[in-house]
């Protein structure tokens, strides 16, 4: 399916997440399966990092006092009413546990896309944008998707957070 000319698939988010799954695990957290749940919370979850030790039931189901952060995680970034539905799930964890920190990572960005400001709603919480200017396919035709040192930032950031 394609929105405003960028193609939408399910597949490309299932292997962003596996793939972020696998880099996090390499860097020492304590990652879930993707697509879990929150007890308290009504919406399915990319992935979550849980505290030392913990481990959910059936690797799908946790109680909030089990997580130390929760992704939204996209391949590449907004469409519209995103942010506010990003901000409503996002709201929705801190319910259950305030104390429970909420990402959102877009891998790879067009910054010269129509909904990109969109992402800068985001509110208070985390935002990660490895970004590039051009469109994907042109990007990576001319080698130009460059490294911005987001992923350093980011996982500074998840060691403060880990308990």
């Amino acid at each position: 399916m394609k929105v405003d000319g960028k193609l939408v698939d399910k597949f490309t988010g299932a292997i962003t997440v596996e793939l972020l799954k696998k880099k996090l695990i390499e860097e020492g957290f304590n990652v879930s399966n993707r697509d879990v749940y929150i007890k308290g919370v009504p919406y399915e979850i990319d992935l979550l990092i849980l505290k030392k030790g913990e481990r959910g039931k059936e690797n799908l189901f946790y109680s909030p006092k089990q997580i130390a952060v929760v992704f939204e995680v996209k391949f590449s970034g907004a469409y519209p009413g995103d942010p506010e539905k990003i901000n409503k799930f996002f709201n929705s964890v801190k319910k259950v546990n305030k104390s429970i920190k909420c990402v959102y990572l877009a891998v790879s960005e067009d910054i010269k896309y129509k909904y990109y400001p969109e992402e800068k709603k985001l509110g208070d919480f985390s935002c990660f944008l490895l970004k590039r200017d051009t469109g994907l396919e042109r990007a990576k035709s001319r080698n130009e998707l460059k490294i911005t040192g987001n992923w350093d930032k980011l996982t500074e950031l998840l060691n403060k957070w880990k308990a």
